[in-house]
């Protein structure tokens, strides 16, 4: 299941989240969310956790709780329709 995290502090990197994220069970990848003008524009990133149960017990474990100062949104994120996905991880 992708994960999405939101309200990240610009000083959260991407072994912050493995730390994060991994301690609750495997993840196949934490991806920060980047700007082509400015890599610290970020503010939001996507996990990928490959067992739905972990990753419901992830979003319920984090959602809410604070990071570098600021307070998480953890969800499971949505499929839009007509948004084509990258098949890459």
């Amino acid at each position: 299941m992708n994960i999405y995290i939101g309200n990240l502090a610009s000083s959260v990197r991407q072994s912050d989240l493995q730390h994060i994220f991994g301690g609750l069970g495997q993840i196949l990848y934490a991806k920060l969310a980047e700007t082509e003008e400015n890599a610290a524009d970020r503010g939001y990133a996507f996990v990928y956790v490959p067992n739905d149960d972990s990753a419901r017990n992830v979003v319920a474990s984090l959602n809410g709780s604070v990071l570098k100062g600021e307070k998480l949104t953890v969800a499971p994120m949505v499929e839009r329709p007509g948004v084509i996905r990258s098949s890459a991880r």
